[in-house]
């Protein structure tokens, strides 16, 4: 990694400048776009909420799993990156860091080892990404964190299917939440899960 990093601080000091959030955000949603275009059931989506709204994924691709990328471009900062790691652990079957060589170094030392390093290298029209770090599927998520991607009356929905609503039509949301953990085994709750989420149609008006 030390490598890259010097090549993208070299580049740096001759143009004098910073890779931004969107140029970044850009090459990757190309990218995943490309690598899903024959998969109609993929969704990609920007800024996906966990953990009820605790933080949110930059770019998140919804299919057989649910993977989420972190950005950290030259602009950003990393004081929050450790608690994001957290946040994204408990949910999320893979998860990638994808930042430049500013940060590689140092944010990779803060992310778990399970998850995929992407090193955002500057090309001649666009960002250019180069896998530095191969990741492996989450090993630890948590049932009630993954049940919280779902709204309160979709999650209700999947328990009316299974007889364990009784008592929680005026509920909160975190008791249906924790029901819903509480009855479907893990490996369940997940398909059930990503299924509903590439159903969902009204992403942007609902809270």
């Amino acid at each position: 990694m030390e490598v890259l990093a010097d090549r993208w601080g070299q580049w740096l000091s001759q143009v004098g400048g910073a890779m931004r959030d969107s140029d970044i955000r850009q090459a990757l949603t190309a990218r995943l776009a490309t690598k899903y275009d024959s998969q109609p059931d993929t969704q990609i989506r920007h800024e996906l909420g966990l953990c009820a709204g605790r933080t949110r994924v930059d770019v998140a691709v919804i299919n057989g799993h649910i993977s989420g990328f972190e950005i950290k471009s030259d602009q950003d900062k990393l004081t929050r990156l450790e608690l994001q790691a957290e946040l994204y652990s408990r949910v999320l079957d893979r998860a990638s860091l994808v930042t430049t060589g500013r940060y590689l170094d140092q944010a990779a030392e803060m992310i778990p080892s399970w998850w995929g390093v992407w090193l955002a290298l500057p090309g001649e029209r666009a960002v250019r990404l180069r896998n530095v770090r191969r990741g492996s599927r989450n090993p630890s998520p948590n049932p009630f964190s993954v049940a919280q991607l779902l709204w309160r009356d979709e999650a209700m929905a999947l328990l009316r299917e299974r007889g364990s609503h009784r008592g929680l039509s005026k509920a909160p949301r975190w008791f249906v939440w924790e029901r819903l953990a509480e009855t479907l085994e893990l490996g369940e709750l997940q398909a059930e899960v990503r299924r509903v989420l590439r159903t969902r149609e009204d992403w942007p008006t609902r809270p």
